[in-house]
């Protein structure tokens, strides 16, 4: 994992994004990023996107699109991606009512298998990222986290595992690191807090806001400073030979937002020294 590379989010700051996001990618290249993983263009131009990107010497990781938008008109997707020189594109899951349908789950599973399709033929790896609504139910006792990426080859998706998401659904990093190694060219490093992970609830109905007691006290923390263990698992991400390491963050509450993420990315980069 020598040549691994640390790319940004935009997720934790899609407001500042909302009112000037190439001031946002100067500063995520100030404070030392390699790359971007991006949430949507904010109405620039593929070109406008891609020149500042070479401006700014950062790399498009990739981008995540919603599998409802993504169907409607998958060719002009990837042509959008291409040209904004996006290695990666992500597809979102279904929502956690959904995944109580089996018959919606197959179809999903069937346009995933064909939108890899297209996007390998064109250069791109597709990928799916998990939350933790893809551990809440299971198929053929399997979680349906496991029933997609097991349906549909790996030369057609390829996993983003999101190691916080995973723990905060009940599952096990460890586990998911190691059963899909050779499909992980990106790894979430997402950190955060509960006293109980088996009481924390719904972490959507706190509308971005701390737990409470009722939610076993859970927030987002900085990679590194919350209650994932991370070096425990830096062996397994090691195995995966990942291309990026996401310094992954959702909220930084009452905090500077760049300030997480470079206390982030400075855990990572000293984490990768040891």
């Amino acid at each position: 994992m020598k040549n691994v590379k640390i790319a940004a989010p935009l997720y934790i700051l899609r407001e500042e994004c909302e009112k000037d996001l190439f001031s946002v990618l100067e500063k995520l290249k100030t404070i030392g990023f390699d790359g971007i993983e991006f949430l949507g263009f904010f109405k620039k131009t593929p070109e406008e996107i891609r020149d500042k990107l070479e401006q700014l010497n950062l790399k498009a990781v990739g981008n995540h699109v919603d599998y409802s938008e993504f169907v409607k008109d998958v060719n002009t997707t990837i042509k959008i991606h291409k040209e904004i020189g996006c290695q990666f594109i992500t597809i979102t899951g279904l929502s956690k009512e959904q995944f109580t349908d089996n018959a919606l789950v197959s179809k999903y599973i069937s346009d995933v298998k064909e939108i890899g399709k297209l996007c390998r033929e064109n250069g791109i790896t597709l990928l799916f990222h998990n939350h933790d609504r893809e551990l809440a139910y299971k198929m053929k006792d399997k979680y349906y986290l496991e029933e997609i990426l097991d349906s549909i080859p790996k030369e057609l998706l390829s996993f983003e595992p999101d190691l916080g998401w995973i723990a905060i659904g009940g599952g096990k990093p460890e586990y998911f690191l190691a059963k899909y190694k050779s499909r992980c060219p990106i790894i979430h490093l997402k950190d955060f807090y509960a006293m109980d992970l088996s009481s924390i609830g719904d972490v959507f109905d706190l509308n971005n806001q701390k737990g409470d007691a009722g939610h076993s006290h859970f927030e987002f923390r900085p990679v590194g400073y919350g209650i994932l263990n991370i070096p425990a698992l830096m062996e397994l991400i090691k195995d995966c030979n990942p291309s990026w390491l996401l310094a992954d963050h959702d909220l930084a509450y009452e905090r500077d937002s760049y300030f997480d993420l470079k206390i982030s990315l400075d855990y990572i980069k000293n984490l990768l020294l040891l």
